[in-house]
């Protein structure tokens, strides 16, 4: 199947373009609905990586319960070797270190959200599938990967993290061949972090010193190495305040300035260029708005830029003239609106893997000729969705009762008129405290737009990504003023007219689960019917079970969260208030959720049979936090559908 899946792609490589796609559409130029296999369908193509050569393609791709990795000979066009683990395994950190040899990463996932394997296991093997080698098995201690060591093909740079050692990082170089291990010395005393430039070279190292009473606050020590030298010199970041961040994003080609994002000084995460001959720290990006989303790099690593999401992606280069960045450029006048990103390059710099994505678009991958600009297509990952069929993400913003600014996203069908009211679903984001609802493609989103409905996304109060302010404003207002929020937005929708009034649903995941049942408690006539997604139905319960409690870090985190007042906590619980709801429900659990076990279902469906609320549905399968597996996702979602339908049709 999946041989057959690449060698069509990569034969039609040279054919295929994105404007060769065509739209699905009916004779009155309305949006046709797609099957739900289009959306949620198991991705063959999720990331494709190319060989140091160019002679290989390792791809990722979901094979159900398990990640896999097809090695791909494009002399041969065929598949030289495959690689899967245990049910479960989900890959990651996929790199080519020599021209025959790569590496990836393992992690025992069960649902979408949750990890149940702990720290992740690092592998390797050749193209044709020999010498197959654990290189790091995380039990006593942990790794993170810090350079390919690109002048050194036989090892790469991981720092080990042993339980014993309090958080203190031990640097190693790892042989790929056959997992021997060497220590570096070369690195500060008590170093909780190191991070090496692009040729691999140790050039930054950090000490955290925690509060013990607060574990939001904390105290950096920064050192570094002076440009051309190799003595370590301590860098004292002065006035390091509650909640303050510092994250080193990279380097620049050179070596000589790294690029440092931290809110020390700012209220949201800026990025600061830190000189390393001159000892010298200087502002050169920023949003007053929203946090840094994430770095771009070029084709040897080297940042060029970052990316600001205050409404759709905003791109900011500090590094303009190298090729990475020129070609970049070129990229982005040819993909107008998309994101475009390198995934990898060849040794030589001639060939390169990009990935093209927007909010329309749901990724595609193209193999890239630096010298002559050709562009060829190799695969998207969901190969039946065209960006023509699918539906607009737009920005948009409100103002709260209390004069509170919220910033969101609403999704219309393809074919609104902009005129008509629409079915509306309020699609709560999960966290809460840390993500953020994106503009990107979204397959949940653009099946509900699929099926006819405007999606509403709301970044409450509390959400991450627009400065620790705005996050700790959301700190002990679950089911209060962070509701009001997203209810705001929907009475903003109506509005708008937007929405039509008589036809809304709210619905979300874990956190969202948890609002869209305290939606229809606070605000029992605004909402048609509400749908549980593994969500979080009782406050003090989150106290006794789930993997957030297991260690006094989590129970101190959660008591910031939420609060440790008893009666507060049932007050803005689901469980303690179901006399409140008069619509229907639909609940979702994963049987093996450790994140928010099902005891949380469970405890709502006993208090809703007790006070002789029985209009709801529950739907419980043997997966996790967010369903991973493919037949139980097709099936939530046909299940959705039937449910949505039958409350938001007039």
């Amino acid at each position: 199947m999946f041989r057959a899946l690449i060698t069509a792609s990569l034969a039609c490589a040279l054919m295929l373009s994105p404007s060769a796609f065509a739209q699905t559409t009916n004779k009155d130029n309305s949006v046709e609905k797609l099957p739900i296999e289009y959306f949620f369908k198991n991705a063959a193509y999720e990331h494709v990586v190319i060989s140091p050569t160019g002679k290989y393609f390792a791809i990722k791709s979901n094979a159900g319960d398990r990640d896999q990795i097809l090695v791909f000979n494009r002399e041969t066009s065929k598949v030289a070797s495959s690689f899967n683990l245990a049910e479960n395994q989900r890959f990651s950190d996929i790199h080519w270190v020599t021209d025959e040899r790569f590496i990836f990463a393992s992690q025992k996932y069960v649902g979408l959200w949750d990890n149940q394997g702990g720290p992740r296991n690092l592998y390797a093997a050749n193209a044709d599938g020999s010498n197959r080698l654990q290189l790091f098995f995380s039990d006593t201690a942990g790794y993170s990967l810090l350079s390919l060591l690109p002048d050194d093909p036989e090892h790469i740079l991981i720092g080990r993290y042993h339980w014993r050692d309090g958080g203190e990082v031990k640097v190693h170089r790892l042989n790929v061949n056959n997992a021997r291990t060497f220590y570096e010395a070369d690195q500060p005393p008590k170093a909780n972090g190191v991070s090496p430039d692009n040729k691999g070279n140790l050039r930054i190292g950090y000490i955290i010193e925690p509060d013990e009473d607060d574990v939001f606050k904390s105290h950096i020590t920064l050192f570094y190495k002076p440009f051309g030298k190799d003595n370590w010199v301590e860098y004292e970041i002065e006035n390091f305040r509650e909640g303050a961040t510092v994250l080193l994003n990279g380097y620049s080609d050179d070596g000589r300035f790294a690029y440092l994002s931290t809110n020390n000084w700012d209220a949201t995460t800026q990025v600061y260029r830190f000189d390393t001959q001159l000892a010298t720290l200087e502002k050169i990006a920023g949003n007053d708005l929203v946090d840094v989303y994430t770095t771009v790099t070029g084709m040897s690593g080297e940042l060029l830029g970052v990316e600001f999401m205050p409404g759709k992606i905003e791109r900011v280069y500090f590094e303009n003239d190298t090729q990475s960045a020129k070609l970049l450029k070129q990229l982005e006048q040819a993909f107008p609106g998309q994101r475009v990103r390198f995934t990898s390059t060849t040794k030589d710099k001639k060939q390169a893997i990009i990935s093209v994505s927007s909010d329309r678009n749901a990724g595609e991958f193209y193999l890239l000729n630096t010298e002559t600009l050709q562009v060829s297509f190799i695969a998207a990952p969901r190969e039946n969705l065209y960006a023509e069929d699918m539906a607009p993400m737009q920005p948009i913003s409100y103002t709260t009762r209390d004069d509170i600014t919220i910033h969101g996203y609403l999704t219309t069908p393809r074919d609104w008129d902009g005129k008509t009211k629409l079915p509306m679903i309020v699609n709560v984001h999960g966290g809460p405290h840390g993500p953020r609802d994106t503009w990107g493609f979204n397959s949940e989103v653009q099946f509900f737009a699929n099926r006819g409905y405007a999606v509403l996304q709301v970044n409450f109060r509390g959400s991450g990504g627009y400065g620790y302010d705005f996050q700790q404003s959301g700190y002990q207002k679950w089911g209060r003023e962070m509701q009001d929020d997203v209810t705001d937005g929907t009475l903003w929708a109506i509005k708008q007219g937007i929405a039509d009034e008589d036809r809304i649903c709210i619905y979300g995941g874990s956190y969202g689960g948890y609002a869209a049942l305290m939606g229809v408690i606070r605000e029992p006539d605004l909402y048609q019917c509400s749908v549980g997604y593994v969500g979080v139905y009782s406050l003090p319960l989150m106290y006794e079970v789930g993997d957030v409690q297991e260690t006094s870090r989590g129970k101190k985190v959660w008591e910031r969260y939420v609060g440790t007042d008893e009666e507060v906590l049932k007050a803005n619980s689901p469980v303690y208030n179901v006399d409140k709801i008069k619509v229907p429900l639909y609940l979702v659990h994963g049987s093996r959720d450790v994140r928010v076990p099902i005891d949380h279902m469970h405890a709502l469906t006993k208090a809703l049979d007790s006070a002789g609320k029985d209009d709801y549905k529950v739907f419980v399968r043997e997966d996790g936090h967010g369903f991973y597996k493919e037949e139980y996702k097709l099936e939530l979602y046909k299940e959705l559908e039937s449910f949505f339908a039958e409350h938001l049709s007039k």
